[in-house]
């Protein structure tokens, strides 16, 4: 760019030639050199060696400035696209954050409940509040506007002591917290919940023979929570809608019941970043590498699963009507290995579970002992900042073992082989993308079409499987993650 002492300069040298004329304006910012070698000012075109010492300065000086500006404006971009792949790192490392505690629920307000007397006649039963503790298993999601978790319930605590023995048992609780305003720290914050749990209503008569009844009931609840850096506790209140139910006093005499209708929770937990490695240099680069390639794919996984009976059986309802239909399976492990194919978001895996279910009343037993071995494949169908959800399905080949004891007499012993489809859902917490070294994962398995027959009736093993955490480890890429460091 040419200034207006510049100008001037032009203007004296187009005095000592007549051959062009003068430049009448002066101003500021003429473009002096457009070509190697040609000057225009004002439309006027020079000879180069009319200016040729000025045109040299004065383009060295305008290239210096675009230079400038050019350097400028590439620093501007990586800064900001830098600002802007940290802010994505910070956003994907706080979409989940998990958590492990302590729940404590307190019921009161029983209702009455009925049972034989030692004239085989039927009795009220008042029933004492009681407390139930349970361990948390949880995770803050979709940046602190919900929680979903697992709480594993033990023994209830009555308050005092009733006149004949009874309990009622919560087994593995499955719920959400959904906070309209994200949770943050240092806030309390209010909340919306929904729980789901078989609950199971356990008495025991003078003669000392135990019943069963087992239900899966939906709890709905509010409350308000708060948290820290390294705490994450909360207060509610919670109702169970529908509680009536009928419970057998004998193998043939019924009554009506209820379950708890309302309960005060409190939870105080402990939470766990797990990100950290994600923020190490060679995370990036395994990514790179499994973007491109299906490597280093190998997996070794583990973790607590429960089942949840979604049909009934016939032949318990009609022969054995005074037995827990919907009891629910025993918590067991699920082990798996399997190879992710990255570069396609793609896995095939293999598992087992050692299923047990256990029904008995009235001096009547039933085993059913399962072993579920599958072959599954499934397809990562996206990636939201670390959540990531998969679909897909298998086979399931089942051992199973059915053992039915009455009054000490063993009435049955049989085994079924069989192999049935499975489907199944789950999700992937991935910090680092595709490049974790290890991870949590969770999957739900329905196998639609799993029952037994036995006397022209069903037993139904139409359980929905739910793996809320399992650790799952790549023993390729903690390798290649060591050698990149």
């Amino acid at each position: 760019m040419l200034k207006e002492t510049n100008i001037l300069i032009i203007e004296s040298a187009l005095t000592t030639n007549s051959t062009y004329p003068k430049v009448t304006r002066q101003g500021v910012n003429e473009h002096l050199c457009f070509k190697q070698t040609l000057v225009r000012v004002d439309n006027l075109v020079f000879q180069n060696d009319t200016f040729g010492e000025l045109q040299s300065v004065s383009c060295h000086n305008n290239k210096t400035k675009q230079m400038k500006k050019i350097l400028t404006i590439i620093l501007t971009f990586l800064v900001l696209e830098g600002m802007a792949q940290d802010i994505d790192l910070k956003r994907r490392y706080s979409f989940a954050k998990s958590y492990f505690g302590v729940d404590f629920s307190y019921f009161y307000n029983l209702q009455q409940t009925s049972f034989l007397n030692r004239q085989n006649l039927i009795q009220e039963l008042d029933r004492n509040n009681f407390i139930t503790p349970a361990i948390n298993f949880g995770a803050t999601h979709f940046w602190g506007h919900a929680d979903f978790f697992v709480s594993v319930a033990t023994s209830s605590k009555k308050i005092r002591t009733d006149e004949v023995d009874n309990s009622i048992r919560f087994r593995a609780i499955t719920g959400m917290r959904i906070f309209p305003l994200a949770i943050i720290e240092h806030t309390i914050r209010p909340y919306l919940s929904y729980k789901f749990a078989p609950i199971r209503l356990n008495q025991r008569d003078l003669l000392g023979e135990n019943y069963k009844r087992t239900q899966v009931k939906s709890i709905l609840g509010a409350g308000i929570a708060y948290q820290t850096p390294k705490v994450y506790a909360y207060l509610g209140y919670e109702f169970i809608p529908n509680s009536e139910t009928n419970i057998h006093l004998s193998r043939t005499q019924t009554a009506t019941s209820s379950f708890p209708k309302g309960l005060i929770t409190f939870g105080l937990n402990y939470s766990i970043e797990f990100t950290n490695g994600s923020y190490s240099p060679p995370i990036p680069q395994l990514d790179s590498l499994l973007r491109r390639k299906n490597t280093l794919g190998l997996f070794f996984g583990i973790g607590p699963s429960s089942a949840f009976p979604t049909q009934n059986s016939n032949y318990i309802t009609d022969l054995y009507p005074f037995l827990d239909d919907r009891t629910m399976p025993n918590i067991f492990p699920e082990i798996t290995a399997g190879y992710h194919f990255s570069k396609h978001e793609f896995v095939v895996s293999v598992n087992f579970r050692g299923i047990r279910q256990e029904r008995d009343a009235f001096a009547f037993n039933q085993r059913l002992k399962r072993n579920s071995f599958g072959l599954e494949a499934y397809k990562f169908l996206f990636d939201y900042h670390g959540f990531a959800p998969f679909l897909g399905g298998g086979l399931l080949y089942e051992d199973i073992r059915l053992i039915e004891i009455d009054n000490g007499v063993n009435l049955t012993n049989d085994r079924f082989t069989l192999t049935t489809p499975s489907l199944l859902f789950g999700w992937d917490i991935r910090p680092g993308r595709r490049a974790d070294i290890w991870l949590l994962r969770t999957n739900l398995r329905y196998s639609p079409f799993l029952e037994l027959e036995k006397n022209s009736k069903k037993i139904s093993l139409q359980h929905l499987e739910f793996n809320f955490i399992q650790a799952i480890i790549y023993p390729q890429r903690i390798k290649k993650y060591k050698e990149l460091r």
